[in-house]
């Protein structure tokens, strides 16, 4: 499963300019990051729909609440740019499974407090899910940066300079 790529290049650039003005863009390439998705049945935390999206990040492990997945119909996961696995931090399913359940329980009980019923229910699983993300190398008062720019919610970081 592709997700859609829903912050363009010149979207994430604009994003960058704002947070640091004068950062000239020398280029923006779209990767795509493998991650486990996982659809619970969390009431509480979800609202009237009564589910929630996670994803997990294969590589480093770190869960994350999504918005539903607008997915991107005809894609090939043999045709993207695919992030190369680093070996030091992987996790397999079965990991990323449990990570997705513990951050929506979390997530569930703090925003319920004392109405928390407990108890969550995987409703579907895909086993990978392809993220993308802008990587961008850029130059601000002559250093140069690395950037990632979430191709989904337009977020970011520094990734190296």
């Amino acid at each position: 499963m592709v997700l859609e790529t829903l912050v363009g290049a010149q979207d994430a650039q604009r994003i960058l300019a704002a947070k640091a003005p004068g950062m000239k863009v020398v280029s923006a390439k779209l990767r795509h990051h493998p991650f486990a998705g996982f659809i619970f049945d969390v009431p509480q935390l979800a609202g009237q729909t009564g589910q929630a999206h996670a994803l997990v990040d294969y590589y480093s492990g770190k869960a994350f609440v999504s918005d539903p997945w607008q997915v991107q119909e005809g894609a090939s996961a043999q045709a993207l740019d695919q992030v190369a696995d680093p070996r030091w931090n992987t996790i397999d399913f079965d990991t990323a499974r449990k990570r997705a359940a513990a951050l929506l329980s979390t997530a569930a009980l703090r925003r319920a407090r004392l109405a928390w019923r407990g108890g969550i229910k995987e409703q579907r699983s895909v086993a990978k899910v392809w993220k993308p993300n802008w990587v961008i190398e850029a130059k601000l008062e002559g250093t140069s940066y690395r950037v990632m720019v979430d191709g989904l919610n337009g977020g970011y970081f520094f990734i190296g300079s």
